[in-house]
């Protein structure tokens, strides 16, 4: 079967890599240039260092010849850049084709989660979302993944993955969505305790406040809080929210180690952060929906205020 991947960024090339186990994989995406270094030299020194990506995956930024015979679309483009691509699938596509979700977060412009934006365009329920912990780099290596899925009629969906991922499905959406969007946020937090040398101790008393916090906002959307227990909750925080293979507890590091304003700066020229996006839209719906949550009201005031990094300690004994 003939899989279609938008996006040709880290996680869209990892995830093709790992699909084309099993399947037909043409990755596209709208940069010319990103396509044609990929299709003459089959790697992303940057990205992946001294790694050949396989030549059996197609690399094209034409929008027809990516969508041609394919089965399954796998979209894994920055959320703030969705609904361009998205459009493009217009009338090209069947209504049928099962559409996978591997983008996360909020759009700053509409302030709407990824499924929203691509069921609003295309009209159809054929919609999943896909999360959980996986590094890009871990995932192009083939490691032992498990993710989850959410959607209706998701099942037959995991015949497209190898062995070495285990899919776990459930039918809470916005439950996923949620803990893809807010563990980038607590990553940069927790970032910032680890870069105050703060114990191991305190850092697992924040760890798991933020995990029950999450819980709770889950169920304030109406979502499952068993959620939380899944791979896209708890394992995903655990992950994002204490390596510095994660570029948001990166940056957090930075913060909370007082580095100086011009090599925080320069990293942000040089990396996509995504719970900076994050942080300001969730704001912005919990505003709207008259959601409260200390934790980020904190979180946004210390990155976007310079309010004292030093308030996480209080809040972690409230």
């Amino acid at each position: 079967m003939k899989i279609t991947v938008l996006g040709a960024g880290a996680y869209g090339v990892a995830l093709a890599t790992i699909l084309n186990e099993k399947n037909d994989v043409t990755v596209y995406s709208v940069i010319k240039s990103e396509i044609d270094s990929l299709t003459e030299t089959y790697r992303n020194e940057k990205l992946f260092p001294n790694i050949e990506i396989s030549r059996k995956i197609k690399f094209t930024n034409n929008i027809d010849e990516a969508l041609n015979d394919t089965s399954f679309i796998v979209i894994a483009i920055p959320t703030n850049y969705l609904s361009d691509t998205v459009n493009l699938l217009n009338n090209k596509i069947n209504k049928d084709i099962n559409i996978c979700i591997a983008s996360k977060g909020i759009n700053n412009k509409e302030c709407k989660f990824a499924y929203d934006i691509v069921h609003d365009i295309l009209k159809t329920d054929n919609i999943s979302v896909l999360a959980g912990p996986s590094f890009a780099i871990d995932t192009i290596k083939k490691e032992n993944i498990i993710l989850s899925l959410a959607g209706n009629n998701i099942k037959d969906l995991k015949k497209f993955f190898p062995s070495f991922i285990k899919i776990e499905t459930t039918s809470d959406i916005i439950g996923v969505e949620l803990c893809g969007t807010l563990k980038n946020i607590f990553a940069i937090s927790c970032g910032i305790l680890d870069g105050m040398n703060t114990s191991e101790s305190t850092k697992s008393s924040y760890l798991t406040k933020i995990i029950n916090e999450t819980m709770n906002i889950i169920c304030k959307f109406n979502g499952l809080k068993e959620t939380i227990l899944l791979s896209c909750g708890i394992g995903d925080i655990i992950l994002t929210c204490s390596s510095k293979k994660s570029r948001n507890f990166s940056l957090g590091y930075l913060i909370g180690s007082k580095s100086d304003k011009d090599k925080i700066e320069d990293y942000l020229k040089n990396t996509t952060v995504e719970g900076l996006d994050a942080i300001i839209s969730i704001k912005k719906v919990f505003e709207e929906k008259n959601i409260k949550s200390e934790i980020i009201d904190l979180i946004y005031d210390i990155i976007l205020n310079n309010d004292d990094p030093k308030k996480l300690l209080n809040y972690i004994v409230k």
